[in-house]
């Protein structure tokens, strides 16, 4: 026998009052001393249930054996701690009848299992009846008092050890709940056993019942890319030893907006019944936020980039979907000619594979005749939509995208869930739909200005067509008339302001025709190799014999080559000639220089005359610019001429540009050069 203990023997003569109960409070085993005490036989005890075999009295209404018993085994099994009850009252039942007063002092620990499942409770209780007693007659004798005395030493440390356990849990459970942040405390099998009210509202009521493994289906968790969660769920990763730290998890409830979480957790040690701990914080409405704006910079990148409109329509489309987290967007713009909505994009979420039904245009349509958005929580009881193949499509917001009086279109948005968050309409019509608003204003506008320019190109050219023709005519029969003989003189000079007239208006026309061509990009411009000196010569006699008030000085070299058309040279140098003659002050010069840098070749032509007005600068070689100074004090111009120089310098890869250096304005054309050449001289 030496070196071996029979357990069941010690345990059935151990000199203390023992019982075991299962976790289900079913009674396993007594001891002797137990058996004793309660004046019960072990075959009546094993295998019933424990408050079956000691109820309460019915005799005493005030019995609160079985509750008190009751909720301290509850609290072992739950906290899988030791507990340590107050003295207490509990009669126990007489073989002959009736109740025995007793009075217990009792302790309920836990048994683990090797795997440290929670085997067995084992109730530990001492019978104080004497001592109570005693205190309550007042003839308690010192002996008795100094058997009890150490007893009660213990009792009360049993006692004050559980009082400050409670008051450490309690302490602890008041710190957790008052956490913005749910958070989890589980054993080993990742059941919890420390929560708070967050927690609870998070997970649900069966929170107790839940084990982690049991999360990811139960709850509807899946990873940011859309992947169901399941091993590799944040408090399983802890369980296993691992620190977690911001991991992302959301929450896909059929029918109810998605949430989105971050959590962190930690696997614990020293602290017996619990393994693991994580902290759960609810992101939502925060990436919500962050989502309206990157999507509103997605939007106004867009805009920037100057897709074609449908492209543009499409894109937004898919960034209001996936960005704020509607499963299905549609546009629809409004056709002006066949005065209906049509749908000319739509996006659907590729995690959730919907099919394209037929277009339904119900809603949008409703939309665009209220020119207020519409909101339809039941897309299947709603009188404008009914009719729709929605599919799992739920809900709907209708946005219409207004321009003054008229509607440009309707932003159509879809969701799976019963309810959408106020936040997330609120961003549709206050910050969504007024930048696809500008988007098509703009593009409205850049519609009318192209039509506008094409019909202007159009008259310009149809005027010049239509005119030359009839002036051609009266050109002709005018040179006829000239060389008839016997003509008075009155009839010769009206013949000859006819021709000159006409001389001029013909020249108006070429004018009109070319800017014609030239907005067409068909300008014709014929280079080749050329001295620009006797065009810039040439212009400048001919400016000479049609004006008599200024004088004209040239400085020119003897050559300046470059690859041109004289032609359409001559035209600039007449201009910028005209230009200057017409706004220089009588009896001043008019300076034309003529030049070449390192690289080109450059004509200048200068007056002394009023200024050009600050605000007119820029736009003096827009088509049919005339300025106010020009109409006021009458000087002839149709706002042509500089229009079609500048064309023609670009198509010689020049430039012209004006300048204004004190009272002189200086006009300067640059004109690739062939080659360098000479200095140049002062011609008169």
């Amino acid at each position: 026998m030496s070196g071996t203990v029979d357990y069941q023997a010690l345990f059935r003569g151990a000199p203390t009052a023992f019982v075991v109960l299962d976790p289900e409070l079913v009674i396993v085993e007594a001891n002797d001393a137990y058996l004793a005490a309660t004046m019960r036989a072990r075959q009546e005890l094993v295998g019933k249930p424990v408050f079956a075999a000691f109820p309460d009295n019915p005799d005493d209404p005030r019995a609160s054996g079985v509750r008190m018993w009751n909720a301290s085994l509850r609290r072992v099994l739950h906290d899988r701690v030791t507990d340590v009850m107050e003295i207490q009252r509990y009669d126990i039942p007489q073989p002959g009848g009736g109740f025995d007063v007793r009075y217990w002092a009792p302790v309920n620990a836990p048994v683990f299992g090797p795997d440290g499942t929670l085997c067995w409770i084992v109730h530990r209780s001492e019978d104080v009846t004497s001592y109570v007693r005693a205190r309550e007659a007042g003839t308690e004798t010192e002996q008795l008092a100094s058997e009890l005395r150490l007893r009660t030493k213990q009792m009360e440390a049993e006692l004050f050890a559980r009082r400050r356990l409670q008051r450490r849990k309690e302490t602890l459970q008041a710190v957790v709940d008052s956490l913005e942040a749910a958070v989890v405390g589980s054993d080993e099998d990742g059941r919890p056993v420390v929560f708070n009210d967050v927690a609870r509202e998070l997970i649900g009521p069966h929170i107790e019942e839940m084990t982690a493994a049991e999360w990811g289906s139960r709850l509807h968790l899946h990873h940011a890319d859309g992947r169901p969660i399941g091993e590799d769920l944040p408090l399983l990763r802890a369980l296993r030893g691992e620190r977690v730290r911001d991991a992302e998890v959301v929450r896909r409830v059929p029918g109810r907006p998605q949430r989105i979480y971050r959590v962190n957790g930690r696997p614990v040690s020293g602290q017996h019944g619990m393994a693991a701990v994580v902290a759960i914080h609810d992101i939502t409405a925060h990436r919500r936020a962050a989502g309206f704006q990157e999507c509103e910079l997605a939007i106004a990148r867009l805009i920037a980039d100057s897709l074609p409109g449908d492209e543009f329509l499409g894109t937004a489309g898919a960034l209001i979907g996936s960005l704020i987290g509607w499963e299905a967007v549609e546009f629809w713009r409004y056709d002006d000619d066949a005065r209906m909505l049509r749908r000319v994009s739509r996006w659907a979420d590729p995690v959730r594979d919907l099919a394209d039904p037929a277009p339904a245009a119900g809603l949008p349509e409703r939309a665009c005749r209220d020119r207020q958005p519409v909101w339809v929580p039941d897309l299947r009881a709603d009188d404008a939509c009914r009719d729709g193949d929605w599919g799992p499509l739920h809900t709907a917001l209708a946005v219409p995208v207004p321009s003054g009086p008229h509607v440009l279109g309707v932003l159509v948005c879809y969701s799976e869930t019963i309810e959408m968050p106020e936040d997330v309409r609120n961003e549709i019509v206050t910050g969504i739909a007024p930048q696809l608003g500008e988007f098509l204003v703009r593009r409205r506008a850049e519609a009318l200005s192209a039509e506008l320019d094409r019909a202007h190109d159009q008259y310009l050219a149809l005027v010049g067509h239509e005119l030359r023709t009839p002036l051609t005519s009266i050109q002709s029969y005018t040179d006829l008339l000239l060389d008839e003989a016997g003509l008075t003189e009155d009839q010769c000079h009206m013949l000859a302001a006819i021709q000159r007239n006409a001389a001029g208006l013909r020249a108006v026309i070429a004018k009109l025709l070319d800017v014609a061509s030239m907005r067409a990009g068909h300008l014709d411009v014929r280079r080749q190799p050329m001295d620009l000196v006797p065009v810039v010569r040439t212009a400048a006699d001919a400016a000479r014999d049609s004006d008599g008030a200024h004088r004209i000085d040239v400085h020119a070299p003897d050559s300046a080559m470059i690859e041109g058309d004289p032609h359409r040279l001559r035209q600039v140098a007449d201009e910028l000639l005209a230009n200057a003659l017409a706004w220089a002050a009588d009896g001043s010069v008019v300076d034309v220089r003529l030049g070449t840098d390192d690289s080109d070749t450059l004509l200048t032509v200068s007056n002394t005359g009023p200024r050009i007005r600050a605000d007119e600068r820029d736009r003096l070689f827009d088509l049919f610019f005339r300025g106010d100074d020009a109409r006021h004090r009458g000087i002839p111009g149709t706002g042509l001429g500089l229009t079609l120089a500048r064309a023609i310098v670009d198509q010689h890869a020049g430039t012209i540009t004006v300048d204004e250096p004190g009272e002189v304005t200086t006009f300067t054309v640059r004109v690739p050069t062939e080659r360098r050449q000479r200095p140049a001289q002062r011609v008169s």
